[in-house]
């Protein structure tokens, strides 16, 4: 009997631990961050987080006043904002190298931007992104430019159009965004 009970009590222990998916709490990003980083990134107001050589398995999230800049990187799972002071996907102006995200790229509430111009507040550059691109009410300039996005790039209630540098992405899917 004794030994039903630990069998019990050891399959439950495993069936939580495999319903859970093993979830790991984010990091929080706020300095410079390179390497394997397991169970995702948040990235809250204060210091910009600049990913470079990263790679990132569970996405990053950018909260109300958060900076990101990605050079480098691989980004395995979505990257999200809502509110962010500026996000800077691969930029050529700083000479950032292009980034990997297998997933998709959702932005919203951006802006105007906290970059000198004519530095946009978002720039999605150089990257390869596997799922779609959202951008809504965003307000500042927003770069996208020399991009693979597979997913379709849609654009809602920004203050600007896209900026596409004269180096137009190749996106697969619909497209809902217009360029200056």
């Amino acid at each position: 009997m004794k030994n039903l009970a630990r069998i019990l009590v050891v399959s439950g222990g495993l069936a939580i631990a495999a319903l859970s998916g093993g979830a790991m709490a984010a990091t929080e990003c706020n300095g410079a961050m390179s390497g394997t980083i397991v169970g995702g990134i948040v990235v809250n107001a204060g210091a910009p987080c600049v990913l470079g050589g990263a790679n990132v398995s569970g996405g990053v999230q950018v909260t109300n006043g958060g900076i990101l800049i990605v050079c480098a990187s691989v980004i395995n799972g979505s990257v999200i904002a809502n509110g962010a002071a500026g996000i800077l996907l691969g930029p050529e102006e700083i000479a950032c190298p292009g980034n990997v995200i297998n997933g998709g790229v959702e932005i919203s509430n951006t802006g105007p931007g906290v970059f000198p111009p004519p530095a946009p507040s978002i720039s999605i550059e150089n990257s390869v992104v596997s799922g779609a691109v959202h951008l809504s009410g965003n307000k500042g300039p927003i770069v996208v430019a020399r991009n693979t996005i597979a997913g379709g790039l849609f654009c809602k209630n920004n203050t600007s159009d896209l900026d596409d540098e004269g180096n137009p992405s190749v996106i697969t899917g619909r497209v809902t965004c217009q360029f200056e």
